[in-house]
């Protein structure tokens, strides 16, 4: 009798071990909704890129994040999809109309320049000089995309926390240093663009 035990191929060994990491970023809501808003959607990439790297290991495949970052609307059905097939894998129901929020994602993202062209080209067309479109137009435009954005990232965000069984994403809630730094470059960023917006958009002297 061989006393050689039978040792399983390392492939198998890492991804059984990858099985038991969650498969997406954690993160609670309350958290996601904060940095996404002061960040002005920039923390958004970084939640993108948290989200490949999590699939990436637990999935095994050979999933580069950083171009699926880069350009993150290219990938985002892809994302989305992945996050629906493992809630149905997992056996912990789906996520409902994924397609859609990808789609309201998209339409969000260009609305600003949307309005912006439909603004200029009216003006235009009925002869009449341009005399910007004010402070409250500006700040409405530049924010309520956004908001609705980040209502659908929570949205996506609470079916995340579900596979990884921490539905309030109580592991991720605390702001660390780094949040807190970037946080406050937000700020800076949304008083430097808001300026700069609302001084172009005055009427000319």
């Amino acid at each position: 009798m061989s006393d050689v035990f039978y040792t399983p191929p390392a492939s198998a060994l890492n991804n059984s071990s990858a099985k038991t990491d969650p498969p997406f970023f954690t993160v609670s809501q309350k958290k996601l909704t904060v940095m996404f808003i002061i960040t002005s959607g920039l923390y958004g990439m970084y939640w993108c890129f948290k989200n490949w790297s999590h699939y990436r290991a637990y999935s095994g495949r050979p999933i580069w994040p950083l171009p699926r970052t880069v350009f993150g609307l290219i990938y985002l059905p892809s994302l989305f999809y992945k996050i629906d097939g493992t809630l149905k894998e997992q056996g912990k129901g789906r996520m409902p109309y994924w397609a859609a929020s990808v789609a309201g994602i998209f339409i969000l993202t260009f609305a600003p320049h949307i309005v912006g062209f439909l603004i200029g080209f009216f003006a235009a067309l009925s002869g009449r000089p341009y005399e910007g479109i004010g402070m409250f137009t500006t700040l409405a435009v530049a924010t309520i995309p956004l908001l609705l954005i980040c209502l659908i990232l929570r949205r996506v965000q609470s079916f995340i926390n579900l596979l990884s069984g921490d539905t309030e994403g109580r592991s991720n809630g605390d702001f660390t240093r780094w949040n807190i730094l970037w946080m406050a470059i937000g700020v800076v960023y949304w008083i430097v663009g808001l300026t700069v917006s609302v001084s172009m958009t005055q009427a000319p002297a």
